[in-house]
């Protein structure tokens, strides 16, 4: 009885290595080649395929292909312990691969969030110089006489000197207010 416990364990074992060899090499989604001693018996060439897939070509070319988890045991953990080593390598290298595109795109993403704001920055200079743009320019003063530009010019103490009762010149040079030449 502890005979059969025992087959049942190894048996669901190396299921559980098989799943779990598909799984890492579903990760990587390439043949691994196997060396023909690692399965124990003379072959010309053996590949783990997908989905835990044993392929072998044998001497006369005859080809056979078995899953992982119907092998005997000695061969599934020689066949594991050959690819495991690979396995590790291409996961290792797909890692690696994806860590630099991802970098890459953070790299790329940080420099269109800076454009993005120097274009914000850009369009907001441009809006408020339009708004200056836009505002009314500052009244033109029409070129009259000297002695109007003068008045304008004038400050205010002369000017009411000037427009007092005490006249200091003659009628003829005198200007109404209200009318200019």
């Amino acid at each position: 009885m502890m005979l059969g416990e025992l087959y049942e364990k190894q048996k669901s074992y190396g299921q559980r290595l098989s799943e779990m060899m598909k799984t890492m090499q579903f990760e990587v989604d390439t043949v691994i080649p196997i060396r023909p001693e690692a399965l124990g018996r003379p072959c010309r060439e053996a590949y783990l395929v997908a989905e835990g897939v044993v392929v072998v070509l044998e001497q006369n070319g005859a080809m056979s292909s078995k899953p992982l988890a119907i092998l005997p045991s000695e061969s599934i953990i020689s066949i594991i312990q050959e690819c495991t080593p690979e396995l590790q390598r291409l996961l290792s290298d797909k890692r690696r691969n994806e860590s630099n595109k991802v970098k890459s795109m953070e790299r790329v993403l940080k420099e269109l969030k800076k454009a993005q704001a120097t274009f914000k920055q850009t369009k907001k200079d441009e809006d408020l110089t339009e708004d200056e743009e836009e505002e009314e320019p500052a009244p033109v003063v029409e070129q009259g006489s000297r002695k109007d530009n003068a008045e304008i010019v004038a400050p205010a103490t002369s000017r009411n000197q000037r427009d007092s009762f005490a006249f200091r010149g003659s009628f003829g040079e005198k200007k109404d207010a209200g009318v200019t030449s």
